[in-house]
């Protein structure tokens, strides 16, 4: 019906335009114009109708369409004309949102109705122009008559046209109005699609939906509380029976630890005492055969020297009694026949007698100061040599043992790094590795046995105080270590109570963010604190466990510094039995040297003109220090061989105690590993049971 009033409507307007036009065709083009314009307005108002309709049309089947409810409001929408689907979504979901209506229609008519007026003003202007100049031309009745026709016509332009405006604004405001009265009736089935079939898809209808699934979680909340106290109650069973299953493991490792770092403290403190006594005996057994031979052969030495001296004065007293023999038989011979003679010339022969004695005296003064002087410069020479000799030493003994304390401090840092191997194999390595070092050590002592029978090296005051520092820097170096050790200890203990920590605040703040869960979870949570903090404590044991390992190494460190100072002592006491040796040696020669002196003295004031004899024994006593002196530097050959022989027991001292630190490291890497498999495994448990809350 709607339809067919909007058709009947648009053909009488148009119709309308149609007939006023025909009668402007013959000579009025402008009102002709006039409602050519008109018409087409009227045809753009109309076509704007047109699509109004169209879209209502496709409203109303997609309304049709929706007598079910869609699955998808979008798909639903989709069968909407484009224009109207924003609109009617808003509809549908509850907003009171009118539908977009005709935009240039209502303008359109009041156009065409001002185009009306429009022409009826031109068409007066027209008539009354017309009328104007009629009048003027006019000059009687008839001539009157026909000025006024055209003026006359130009009227009926004038309410032609907005007959035309009117009727076409009337037509076309018609239209637009049964247009809006066609879309109304279909916005009224879309609101009544709205409260049935769409209305899934309204907000009351999801806020109705909310309401009634809060009321079902609100019935549901009882049987969920059951379950969460049936579930507290298996965590509670299942925390219980993993606890005692820490604490039985637990209480295993430690002992099985304590045992086996008990084994390995004993074997370590057997394995050092034993390389250390027998260390000390092999150096003492090596050196005392060397010091017995050079004593000997000192003593041997000294007894040749007297016997050569002894020797050859009394073959000079031997020579000096026969000559003395002789020249007296001569003399009694000449007694008599000389006996004037010899009274003139004895006081010319003992005046001569006596300046000879002089003579020799002083000559004899003058060879033995400088016999004397050169024995004591060469003596000062071999002690500026050993000097020497010792200070190089001890530069190079101190290098040894800053390389030492260098490789004692990186492995006293790698030794915090690890503990990550199995406490059993390492006993067995360590077994192993002691059994094969105290087997080469004992080929190596062996070996260098051999070169301890060369002699004592260069066994001065110096050495005893360079072997009493060195000594002492060592020891400050292994109390370092053992300080560096503990301080290692207690920074693992701190990092790991620290981590402990940060996990129990952690947990804490997951406590806090399911404090809103009903009350059975925060007893769970509860539960749960409680397990790691036993856990905690637990971990706090086994950190003094640990340190308690630490100080069984320390005590380990403190049996090597203690084993060190006895061989310390043991070279000490070596170096003054051989001071006292050499001293009481040079006291004899001293003495043998004093002792000839004094003979040779009396020989001389026996003798009194023998003094070519005397020269020989001066010769002979220079043979003597000569022999001395190749005698000296043999010894000092002996004492050089002896000092690289007591260098590499240092040495070996060295490689020891480095074999010693890396034992301890490994034994550090053991435990780090243990403990950290603990920590993993509780770990582990105690994220099971949230995994399984969860």
């Amino acid at each position: 019906m709607n339809r067919l009033l909007h058709h009947t409507a648009f053909a009488v307007g148009l119709l309308a335009l149609g007939w006023i036009a025909a009668g402007y065709v013959p000579g009025h083009l402008l009102a002709l114009s006039l409602v050519l314009l008109i018409g087409a307005f009227y045809l753009m108002g109309a076509l704007e109708l047109h699509r109004f309709h169209t879209s209502t049309v496709g409203l109303s089947q997609a309304v049709a369409g929706a007598g079910e409810a869609p699955a998808d409001l979008g798909a639903w929408l989709a069968s909407v004309p484009a224009g109207l689907r924003h609109a009617v979504r808003l509809r549908v979901e509850g907003e009171r949102v009118g539908l977009p209506g005709p935009a240039l229609t209502p303008y359109l008519a009041g156009l065409l109705v001002l185009l009306g007026m429009l022409g009826t003003f031109l068409g007066m202007v027209v008539t009354l122009k017309g009328t104007g100049l009629a009048l003027e031309s006019a000059t009687n009745v008839e001539a009157i008559r026909a000025s006024l026709a055209a003026p006359v016509r130009g009227l009926g332009l004038a309410f032609g046209c907005s007959v035309a405006g009117v009727a076409a604004s009337a037509m076309l405001g018609l239209m637009s109005a049964l247009a809006r009265r066609e879309r109304q009736q279909v916005v009224q089935q879309l609101d009544a699609r709205v409260t049935t079939t769409l209305r899934g898809f309204s907000r009351v209808h999801q806020r109705e939906e909310s309401l009634a699934l809060l009321r079902a979680q609100a019935d549901t909340l009882p049987a969920v509380v059951t379950q969460l106290q049936a579930l507290v109650g298996h965590i509670e069973r299942q925390g219980q029976a993993l606890h005692d299953q820490l604490v039985a493991g637990q209480a295993k490792f430690h002992d099985e630890a304590q045992r086996a770092y008990t084994g390995l403290a004993e074997s370590v403190d057997r394995s050092l005492k034993s390389s250390l006594a027998e260390s000390a005996r092999l150096a003492g057994a090596a050196i005392e055969p060397a010091v017995t031979a050079t004593m000997a052969g000192l003593a041997t030495e000294a007894a040749m020297l007297r016997d050569t001296l002894s020797a050859t004065v009394q073959q000079q007293l031997d020579g000096v009694a026969a000559r003395l023999d002789t020249t007296a038989a001569s003399l009694a011979t000449q007694w008599q026949a000389a006996l004037a003679s010899q009274q003139r010339q004895g006081e010319a022969v003992a005046a001569d007698l006596k300046a000879g004695l002089d003579r020799f005296t002083a000559s004899f003064e003058q060879r033995a100061t400088a016999l004397v002087d050169g024995v004591s410069t060469r003596m000062d020479r071999s002690a500026e040599i050993w000097s020497e000799s010792l200070g190089r030493a001890l530069d190079e003994q101190r290098q040894g043992h800053e390389a030492l304390t260098a490789h004692g401090r990186d492995a006293a840092a790698a030794m915090v790094a690890g503990f990550e191997t199995h406490a059993a194999s390492l006993l067995r390595r360590v077994a192993e590795s002691q059994a094969e070092a105290d087997a080469a050590a004992v080929r190596r002592e062996q070996e260098r046995s051999t070169a301890f029978h060369d002699g004592i090296a260069r066994l001065t005051a110096a050495m005893q105080r360079q072997a009493e520092d060195d000594g002492a820097a060592l020891a400050e170096r292994q109390r370092q270590i053992c300080t560096t050790l503990e301080q290692t200890a207690q920074t693992i203990a701190a990092q790991t109570e620290t981590h402990a920590r940060a996990t129990i605040g952690e947990i804490a703040r997951l406590v806090q963010a399911a404090s809103e869960a009903p009350r059975a979870a925060a007893e769970v949570i509860g539960e749960l604190r409680t397990a790691l903090s036993d856990s905690l404590v637990r971990d706090n044991t086994a950190l003094d466990e640990r340190n308690r390992l630490m100080s069984t190494l320390s005590g380990l460190l403190d049996a090597v510094n203690h084993a060190s100072t006895e061989q310390r002592a043991a070279i000490d006491a070596l170096v003054a039995t051989t001071t006292d040796v050499l001293e009481r040696a040079g006291t004899r020669f001293a003495d043998s040297v004093e002792t000839e002196s004094r003979a040779l003295q009396a020989v001389s004031e026996q003798v009194t003109g023998s003094a070519a004899e005397v020269a020989n024994l001066g010769e002979g006593f220079g043979v003597a220090v000569q022999q001395f002196s190749r005698a000296s530097e043999d010894l000092m050959a002996q004492l050089q061989r002896i000092e690289g022989a007591l260098s590499h027991t240092m040495a070996r001292s060295d490689e020891q105690l480095a074999y010693y630190v890396a034992q301890a490291r490994e034994i550090v890497d053991l435990t780090l590993g243990s403990h950290q498999q603990i920590f993993e495994g509780l770990q582990s448990r105690a994220k099971a049971p949230e995994a399984e809350s969860a």
